[in-house]
């Protein structure tokens, strides 16, 4: 069974209580100021918080025949596939975290399916033969899960552009109720939290305080403005 990649960084203990979407958004900062190296740390820590979902997906990914990379070989499809959503962030230019999932979906699907088309043509060769329906064929028994994989990331993409509609309609209330929140510390947090996504020890920084305060005054300030949304569904 591959390890977890171990967590390492000079700030692991204000880093590592951060949220995904946090780590998420601190990539996404660095990437744009042109910090590659400190977007490339940001990214690890968002794969790395993401390394039971690949194997989550490794492990329930179906070939078209219904049947799955076989328990043998689940941690080497595990680990080949984790080693790619790293190297992914190279190249990933997406800004939202849905755009990050869909991308990550996509990323450990095509890992499974080289993962099986290589075991395949392994097979194929330590069989010498093929069976009669692949004989005179470059294609493979995986190639109709493919084609069903990319309807169901299709549709996925979908969803998500749908979740991102919603999610803008929501800020816009939500913009609305933090003008609400009376406390004026309270309100500055939620502001930088929802309306101007800023990562949490940017907060910190901007508003000269410790990170146990931003926490503090978000958590406090979320609980008057879901009181405030409430009222106003009421």
């Amino acid at each position: 069974m591959p390890n977890r990649p171990a967590e390492h960084d000079r700030d692991a203990t204000s880093v590592g209580r951060l949220r995904e979407e946090e780590l998420f958004r601190l990539f996404c900062h660095h990437r744009e100021r042109g910090d590659a190296g400190r977007a490339a740390q940001m990214w690890q820590r968002v794969a790395l918080r993401n390394f039971d979902r690949v194997r989550a997906v490794v492990q329930t990914f179906r070939f078209n025949d219904g049947s799955r990379i076989p328990a043998h070989d689940v941690d080497d499809a595990v680990q080949e596939a984790y080693l790619r959503v790293v190297a992914m962030g190279e190249n990933f230019d997406g800004a939202a975290l849905g755009q990050f999932r869909v991308a990550f979906k996509t990323c450990v699907f095509n890992s499974c399916k080289d993962f099986g088309r290589r075991e395949w043509r392994h097979a194929k060769r330590a069989s010498g033969s093929l069976d009669d329906h692949y004989e005179d064929s470059e294609s493979s028994p995986y190639d109709s899960a493919i084609a069903k994989h990319s309807i169901a990331l299709e549709e996925l993409m979908a969803e998500v552009e749908a979740d991102e509609e919603r999610l803008q309609e929501m800020s816009d209330l939500a913009a609305w109720g933090i003008t609400q929140v009376r406390n004026d510390k309270y309100r500055e947090v939620l502001w930088l939290t929802i309306v101007d996504p800023t990562p949490s020890d940017e907060v910190a920084a901007r508003l000269d305080i410790t990170l146990d305060n931003v926490y503090q005054r978000r958590r406090r300030g979320m609980k008057q403005l879901e009181a405030i949304l409430r009222d106003h569904h009421a």
